[in-house]
């Protein structure tokens, strides 16, 4: 065989092995973990946030740590159809939580849910009642009323959740494992969290201090190949977002 010949063969394996690698990285963007930047683990702070809420279940608040719904999100954002831009979108009722610990993470639970029927997108076109965007979250909607009420059962229709099952310290940030539950269907996922440590702010008008920490959070779901989201429209891969700022107020 000729020189040129075994230069273009040899060219041609290599091309085809990198398209492999190509496409087994693209299939795995949902396991794949990515730390997130800005973020502490060596010290040995302790949070205890626990609040009650939907769904109707009793939590105690054994701490002064509350978490400040005010100034924390879900979000989600997805390629619209399989090469447009991002469409992004959140929800409006949500609830954390938090129990953690910076230096002993084994003690860390995180437990959170949504309600799928607050989507929001900002385009009432996609958002209200009887639109696509709830209906592809799951929600079931009683279609013979006038107002938008959702079907029971409620916790199953219009509820995702997540449940932590562990969490260890990943770089200089941690990693979560837990169950995500959704559309009725749970797959456990992997999500890589950073947390901020405390930061002390005074307010210059009563002096009063006010102790604040963050933990941020993101994975990725199929959300049609997994979940049965129906849509064509939205690509299969989704990134959920979710940060979380806490808040101490009980200072003497």
């Amino acid at each position: 065989m000729k020189t040129k010949s075994v230069k273009a063969l040899f060219v041609t394996v290599v091309g085809l092995c990198a398209m492999a690698v190509a496409l087994v990285v693209g299939c795995s963007k949902e396991n794949k973990v990515e730390l997130l930047a800005n973020s502490n683990n060596s010290g040995t702070d302790v949070i205890d946030a626990r609040i009650g809420g939907y769904p109707p279940t009793t939590y105690t608040t054994p701490g002064a740590w509350k978490v400040d719904k005010a100034h924390s999100n879900v979000m989600w954002e997805t390629k619209y159809y399989a090469n447009g831009a991002p469409l992004t979108g959140r929800f409006n009722t949500f609830q954390y939580i938090v129990n953690f610990d910076q230096a002993n993470p084994a003690n860390t639970t995180i437990k959170s849910w949504v309600l799928l029927s607050s989507y929001n997108t900002g385009e009432p076109g996609r958002d209200a009642y009887g639109k696509c965007g709830p209906g592809y979250m799951g929600v079931i909607f009683d279609t013979a009323s006038k107002a938008p009420v959702v079907l029971k059962p409620r916790a199953s229709t219009d509820t995702a959740w997540f449940n932590s099952t562990s969490v260890e310290k990943y770089g200089n940030g941690y990693l979560v494992k837990g169950d995500f539950k959704f559309r009725n269907v749970t797959k456990s996922i992997e999500m890589p969290m950073s947390y901020t440590g405390i930061s002390t702010t005074v307010n210059a008008t009563t002096n009063k201090k006010t102790d604040r920490v963050g933990l941020a959070g993101q994975f990725a779901i199929n959300a049609n190949t997994i979940f049965g989201v129906n849509s064509t429209s939205i690509n299969d891969l989704v990134t959920i977002r979710v940060d979380c700022n806490i808040v101490n107020n009980a200072h003497d």
